[in-house]
Parts: structure tokens; C-alpha cells; sequence
């Protein structure tokens, strides 16, 4: 077992996928050296780092970019609403408006109707006082008499 071998199955639990262990074979080659050196280790891991990073980094500009885009629909749909909202903000608020005007309206007639029935109630409370006070000095009409 190389160095390489041991460190994949202590580090990762596992041992060299057939295109790690190529991988390795290059770089050793490249280096003229053996897969056990321990420089070509270093690389590999180098290599390996990079590759993760540049693999995190394309999905993250992918997440990105679909974030955008996904924003982009967000705001032109918000944008629709609004314009529809405006609308319907503006029709709520002429029948708010009128709703007072017709309560406004329905407060003045009752209170003319108020006025005109106290009114009543004091000329029939004048006259009821002024049978009243006929009534006793006067003769009694009636069939009693």
C-alpha cells in the first residue's frame, strides 16, 4: 500500500477511484518520480481542492443567475399587482367617499326629522295645555250632560 493509498483510506474512508489513482500516475510521471512520493500526494490534493472549488463556485454563479432571473419575474409580476392594486385602491376609496357622502346624507335627514317631530310634539304639548286650561273654566261638553 503507497502513501497515497494509505492517506485516501485514512482521510476519505475509501480507496482510489480509478481516475484518482490515473491522476496520480501523471502526475508522478510528469514529475519523473513514483506515486509514493510524497510530493505527488500534495499535488493530488492540490488538484482535488481546486477541482471542488471550481466545481462550488460554477454551481454558486448558476445559483446566482437563477436567482436573478427568478427575481426578475418576481418584480414583474409585483409590478402587475401593483398597477391592478392602484386600481382597486382607487375604486375602495370613491366608495369609502361616498359611503360617507349617503351617511352624511342620512345623519342630516334624521336630524330635520328630529327637529320636525320635536317641533310637532311642542305644538301638540301646546295644544294639549291649552285644552286643558279651556277645559275647567268652561262647561264640561259631553253625554254625561
Amino acid at each position: 500500500m503507497t502513501n497515497l493509498e494509505r492517506f485516501y483510506r485514512s482521510v476519505h474512508g475509501r480507496d482510489l477511484q480509478p481516475w484518482e489513482r490515473q491522476l496520480a500516475v501523471r502526475i508522478a510521471a510528469a514529475l519523473n518520480t513514483t506515486t509514493d512520493d510524497d510530493f505527488v500526494v500534495h499535488l493530488l490534493l492540490v488538484y482535488m481542492s481546486t477541482n471542488a472549488i471550481t466545481n462550488m463556485y460554477n454551481e454558486l454563479v448558476a445559483a446566482r443567475n437563477g436567482l436573478a432571473e427568478h427575481n426578475r419575474d418576481l418584480i414583474g409580476a409585483l409590478t402587475a399587482d401593483l398597477r391592478r392594486n392602484r386600481l382597486i385602491t382607487a375604486v375602495l376609496l370613491g366608495a369609502a367617499a361616498l359611503g360617507v357622502l349617503v351617511s352624511v346624507g342620512i345623519l342630516s335627514t334624521d336630524l330635520n326629522l328630529s327637529y320636525g317631530s320635536a317641533a310637532s310634539a311642542a305644538r301638540l304639548a301646546a295644544a294639549l295645555e291649552s285644552c286643558e286650561v279651556r277645559g275647567p273654566a268652561g262647561a264640561q261638553r259631553g253625554l254625561g250632560r
